[in-house]
């Protein structure tokens, strides 16, 4: 089953989900046979709008949503809180599952009609709620939030730190793992980085592309921006206003280590497959493609675009992606065939797009875990009772065994002591 959330310029989170269907009786009791079900109906169904979350309002409209990852990096990284940015500088923090609110949220406050352009939130944990968060916003200014408990119930948020990244961000991509930011722009001196959030600190900055025919460096426009997968935020991708798709390797230079002209139009969003050795690339005219970094060529084109696309997102197990943009269409693709497995009308201009890995098969699946490990502790501690019983009666059939043993002992000594003496007295006599 798929569940992806989308957002659009009229302030909604919208829901879809794939392999949706009612349940019967015997499926609601067993969670064996629900998540077969679902498993088993997962190529049948066509994605469908199950809910939307939000009012209309376009002064706070969508501007982007992102999975509220986990900051321990030994556990999965999905959670079922997703964190929205909207106009005005508001954050909210939402549950995937039923858009209600998941942690209390908090306003920017913007300089000179600034705008929000991306927002990240993580936790310690999947059961606690979102400690922290970065903000990013179209002036360059960077802030990191946390949440502080108060004695009683609830709490606020507190800016624990700010910086200014350069004058007129673009795009942007976080990791929090590692606390590492990647920041691209426009104009002189806005140029793809990376910053230490925790410390404010710019570890990169991409050195100046190479002069075209004419001896021409054209300015900056960093207009996507991207961590490749598994790379420790080491490479990272980056797609600019000139349609030119980049691939950076901060171990390499400052320079790209590879640097492609795809297609006629502003690159708008580019993501990393899971594996990060490809890379997901999405412009303002719907063209959609993959591009192999190994061989540094385009795989293969996902058709049926037909606007601006403005959100990209990758399963967790990689296996589809899905994209969404101005044409009102969200499009999940196979990522190995590049095949449309699955689309829906959202009625809306949508702004981007995400995969909520706690599907109602993953919930089935994880009560079915913890089913199976409560009986296995129980049947562990029955063993350990019937152990100690055995032990016991083990313990006293030894004792009756040794009384035994030593009686027919002191029968055969008597016996050998009495016949010994017998076979004395004839000699002598």
């Amino acid at each position: 089953m798929l569940r992806l959330l989308a957002s659009d310029e009229i302030g909604y989170v919208r829901a879809l989900e794939r392999g949706r269907r009612r349940r019967s009786r015997d499926e609601d009791d067993d969670e064996d046979a629900a998540a077969a079900a679902l498993d088993a109906n997962d190529d049948d169904e066509e994605l469908t709008l199950v809910g939307k979350y939000g009012a209309l309002d376009r002064a706070r409209a969508c501007v982007r949503v992102r999975t509220v990852v986990r900051s321990n990096a030994g556990e999965a990284s999905a959670s079922r809180a997703v964190t929205c940015a909207r106009r005005g500088g508001v954050v909210e923090f939402m549950d995937a599952a039923s858009g209600t609110r998941a942690r209390a949220g908090f306003a920017v406050t913007l300089k000179d009609g600034a705008t929000l352009i991306d927002a990240y939130g993580w936790c310690d944990s999947i059961e606690s709620e979102v400690t922290k968060a970065v903000t990013v916003d179209d002036g360059g200014n960077v802030r990191s939030h946390a949440w502080e408990a108060s004695r009683g119930e609830g709490g606020t948020w507190t800016e624990t730190g700010a910086f200014k990244a350069m004058e007129n961000a673009v795009s942007s991509d976080y990791d929090a793992h590692l606390g590492s930011l990647v920041v691209g722009g426009r104009g002189r001196g806005c140029d793809v980085m990376i910053y230490d959030v925790a410390h404010g600190t710019r570890t990169f900055k991409a050195g100046y592309p190479p002069a075209n025919w004419l001896g021409y460096t054209a300015p900056p426009w960093v207009s996507a921006s991207c961590f490749a997968a598994t790379s420790e935020c080491k490479r990272f991708f980056v797609g600019t206003g000139e349609h030119r798709f980049r691939h950076y390797d901060t171990r390499a230079s400052d320079t790209a280590v590879l640097d492609l002209d795809l297609g006629k139009g502003v690159i708008t969003c580019v993501a990393s497959s899971l594996d990060g050795r490809e890379a997901y690339v999405a412009n303002a005219r719907g063209a959609f493609e993959i591009v192999d970094l190994r061989i540094g060529k385009t795989r293969g084109k996902f058709k049926g675009n037909s606007g601006s696309i403005r959100g990209i997102a990758v399963s967790d197990d990689g296996a589809h992606v899905a994209c969404a943009g101005l044409d009102q269409y969200v499009r999940v693709y196979d990522a190995k065939s590049r095949k449309c497995v699955a689309s829906a009308y959202a009625k809306q201009p949508l702004t981007s797009i995400v995969f909520d890995s706690y599907t109602p098969a993953m919930e089935a699946k994880k009560a079915k875990a913890a089913k199976k490990k409560s009986k296995k502790s129980s049947s562990r501690e029955l063993d350990v009772d019937v152990g100690v019983e055995k032990k016991k009666k083990k313990s006293k059939k030894s004792l009756v065994d040794e009384d035994d043993a030593s009686v027919e002992r002191r029968k055969k000594k008597k016996k050998s002591s009495s016949s010994s003496s017998k076979k004395l007295g004839v000699v002598f006599d």
